[in-house]
């Protein structure tokens, strides 16, 4: 059984940004993993917003969408194939793993601290 080389930007040790805005949920529909680029465009409740970080955490997500104080809120993230799963604010999102479609954030009940 022949197996497939994985392709990883590490492969070459070059690692190539694109100077352009890439669109996540325009990948998770093609089913490929997003390039490294100057910013990513990604949907937060309905709206679109442009960030420069590949990695950015739950709070600054929440912060892009002017949801303040982070802490109020709860942020899913919605990717291909899969269930909604909860993004702390502390937790990095990397931008770059395939299927990412959008975001979602609602207010926290007072129950849920």
């Amino acid at each position: 059984m022949e197996t497939q080389p994985m392709k990883h930007r590490e492969d070459t040790g070059i690692t190539h940004v694109l100077d352009e805005i890439v669109d996540l949920e325009e990948y998770a529909r093609r089913g490929e993993a997003p390039p490294l680029a100057k910013g990513y465009r990604l949907k937060i409740n309905g709206k679109k917003f442009v960030i420069s970080d590949p990695n950015p955490t739950g709070k600054e997500i929440l912060t892009l969408a002017n949801l303040l104080p982070a802490k109020d809120y709860t942020l899913r993230l919605k990717a291909a194939g899969s269930a909604p799963k909860k993004i702390g604010l502390d937790d990095e999102v990397h931008l770059c793993a395939p299927g990412i479609e959008k975001f979602k954030a609602l207010p926290r009940d007072q129950t849920e601290g």
